[in-house]
């Protein structure tokens, strides 16, 4: 392994901090980890990059048939069912309060269903150097989004354009998933078959002129690629 490889340190940083690197590999990873102070600040940098991620997932509060279930395995199904029944008349009152707070108002609030991910691609170039972050979100209501973060500015090309595409599994015309950000981020919306595409597929990044292809075919290199891995 080519220890002092600034790129594959930082690859291998990422998928560690992910927890998509498993197996020998990982367990060789913690050894170098433990002697080596630039591979140690690499990791700290990704876990705060990371971190960043879960700042943008709202708590999701669990359902009371979860609650019921975690009480039953604690208690006992007796205790349990006496303590469901305190909480039930915990929830009686909770609606009463909003129910009246909604006939006074008459405006309640429809908060959105934030998104909670669920995988997560790194999108590497040929000297695995990476370039974005994709996260795979999935909220209550099935509705998916590819969450995508430039993990350095990436210097702009005069008159070209970075676009992301699904390479299906079996081998099929990529499909376009639009222009990605050279720096920041973006939200691409998936319906339910590009969802299953961008999960089991490859996704890729090549660059074309500016503003995508015209066609929704690729005309330029691949040269950033990376795979969804469970979280």
């Amino acid at each position: 392994m080519r220890y002092d490889d600034p790129n594959l340190r930082e690859m291998l940083a990422a998928e560690y901090v992910l927890g998509t690197l498993r197996g020998a590999a990982r367990r060789r990873f913690v050894r170098i980890l433990s002697a080596r102070i630039d591979w140690q600040q690499s990791v700290e940098w990704w876990t705060n990059r990371i971190n960043l991620i879960g700042l943008t997932v709202t708590e999701v509060k669990p359902s009371t048939k979860v609650w019921k279930a975690i009480e039953a395995r604690v208690y006992g199904a007796k205790i349990a069912s006496k303590l469901s029944w305190w909480r039930n008349l915990a929830v009686v009152s909770s609606l009463l309060v909003v129910a009246l707070t909604f006939t006074l108002s008459n405006n309640l609030l429809q908060k959105p269903v934030e998104p909670l991910a669920t995988q997560v691609a790194l999108l590497a170039n040929e000297e695995a150097k990476p370039g974005w972050i994709l996260s795979y979100n999935k909220n209550a209501k099935g509705e998916t989004t590819l969450h995508a973060t430039a993990l350095v500015s990436l210097a702009p090309i005069s008159k070209k354009s970075y676009e992301l595409w699904i390479l299906p599994p079996d081998k099929s015309a990529p499909i376009s998933l639009g222009v990605l950000p050279n720096t920041g981020d973006s939200q691409i919306q998936l319906h339910a078959t590009l969802a299953k595409l961008a999960k089991e597929g490859t996704l890729a990044v090549t660059l074309e002129q500016l503003g995508g292809s015209p066609d929704g075919k690729p005309k330029g290199p691949v040269v950033y690629q990376g795979k969804l891995a469970q979280i």
